[in-house]
């Protein structure tokens, strides 16, 4: 799918607003130079509008004979662009006031505010990009991890639209096969060998699903894997994130309910994004703020991925801690006992048969001394892996759009393979591909409606 936009300049401001060195005004459409060099003056008299592509020139912007701030500007001319438009970038000095003054003036001149991701949209339409690589973009921007920015560039780069296509070139040339047989029924077992039609459909269905397995784990490094610290009071949670943030982040004091409202960080193990919840003490309350502080550590837990559950390895069970343990049934939970450095009132065997729940896992730690954290850090990774604690190869950071795409090609791809082993018809089969075509051809971005790219840019920041 192309589109060239034809008719309007866009521009919009590039940088985030606030104080810095510097900011940026970005234009693209036919008129971007042309408006710029009304509004720019060089001491060496030199004109936007005759200058090389790619060339940066230093001056003011003036208006009304006033000047409004000195600059650098960036001429880029079509095609060798990132919209394949004309480009013109004003260097800014950073500050709310001047780039919203230049950004003003250019509107003034004939722009337009660029909307959501539209510089990115326009590079997609006028085909410099493929829609796999225009929500790369906004991975890496989003990317909270060096890993996840590896990903949203291996991903720019190609890697999971390529083989998209490629796998889609083959899908084409099987149905051109049993179109032929279609056409020239004596000739449909030349034209396409049951064997090569089976072995085609089966490795295309194990293709997609290799990247629906794969897609799973993208989602953990681009979202992140929300994990609450839940327990009753003064089991050492604000403790344990602290330690595992190695910084001083919740109040730690021996008082009971000292926390009461959740606290969130992010911290990164082994390239993955972990959002750390602290809650407040699960326990029988009288007072409201306190209770509501309750309230919402357990839907905290209730809403998170993962629950870090803390016992008290020194003090006995407590109702309060199987009430925790019920509220918890059904949730991806670690057991953690905490105070391993004290004497023991109870084993993590007891701990389980009393609170008659099945963890992830049991583990022995001391927040205050660190032992036991790599191994709680492991098991996180490793919770992520599915067990194995080494990054599988071959991420692909997919969204909601995309992995809906793929269930349903290989609904279709799983059909048509059923058909073709059942001894179905070439039109049946035909039908099939066609499917699994289009379906495909929606993920590569040649069969999108304005109204999916339309909220697909709508994710974006304006002048992206």
């Amino acid at each position: 799918m192309s589109r060239a936009y034809t008719e309007d300049t866009i521009a919009a401001i590039s940088t985030p607003l606030g104080e810095g060195g510097i900011g940026i005004v970005r234009l693209s459409g036919p008129q971007a130079i042309a408006i710029v060099d009304g509004l720019f003056r060089s001491p060496k008299g030199i004109r936007l509008r005759d200058a090389p592509s790619h060339t940066i020139h230093y001056g003011f912007i003036e208006a009304g004979g006033e000047r409004v701030d000195e600059v650098l500007v960036a001429v880029m001319r079509a095609p060798r662009t990132y919209t394949r438009e004309d480009v013109v970038e004003i260097d800014c000095h950073g500050g709310i006031v001047p780039l919203r003054r230049v950004l003003e003036l250019v509107l003034a001149k004939g722009a337009r505010p660029a909307g959501p991701g539209e510089f990115t949209k326009r590079a997609f339409l006028n085909g410099r990009i493929s829609i796999d690589q225009a929500e790369a973009v906004l991975e890496i921007v989003r990317a909270k991890t060096e890993l996840g920015l590896e990903c949203a560039m291996q991903r720019l780069e190609g890697r999971f639209s390529r083989p998209i296509k490629e796998l889609r070139e083959r899908l084409l040339d099987l149905l051109a096969g049993i179109e032929v047989g279609l056409d020239f029924p004596d000739y449909e077992e030349e034209a396409l060998p049951r064997e090569r039609l089976l072995g085609e459909l089966e490795a295309a269905l194990a293709q997609v699903e290799y990247f629906l397995e794969h897609g799973r784990d993208g989602r953990i490094i681009r979202e992140g894997l929300a994990v609450a610290l839940i327990g009753r009071p003064n089991v050492g949670k604000s403790t344990l994130l602290n330690a595992l943030l190695q910084e001083e982040r919740a109040i730690v004091t021996p008082f009971p309910g000292t926390t009461r409202d959740r606290l969130e960080e992010w911290v990164e193990l082994e390239g993955i994004p972990f959002k750390l919840i602290d809650t407040a003490g699960v326990r029988e309350v009288h007072d409201a703020v306190e209770r509501l502080g309750v309230e919402l550590a357990l839907k905290a837990a209730e809403g998170a991925d993962l629950v870090l559950f803390l016992l008290d390895l020194s003090e006995p069970l407590t109702a309060e801690d199987r009430l925790i343990a019920k509220r918890l049934q059904g949730k991806r939970t670690i057991l953690v006992l905490n105070k391993a450095d004290l004497e023991k009132s109870f084993s993590p065997q007891e701990a389980v048969v009393a609170l008659g729940i099945e963890p992830e896992g049991v583990l022995e730690i001391s927040a205050k001394l660190g032992t036991g954290l790599e191994e709680l850090k492991g098991r996180l990774v490793g919770l992520v892996w599915e067990g194995r604690l080494e990054r599988p190869e071959g991420l692909f950071l997919l969204n909601i759009r995309e992995k809906e795409l793929l269930q349903r090609a290989k609904g279709a791809l799983k059909a048509t393979l059923a058909d073709a082993r059942a001894g179905a018809t070439p039109d049946l089969l035909a039908t099939g591909l066609e499917e699994a075509l289009a379906i495909l051809g929606e993920l590569t971005g040649e069969n999108l409606t304005e109204e999916v790219i339309d909220r697909i840019f709508a994710n974006f920041c304006v002048g992206k």
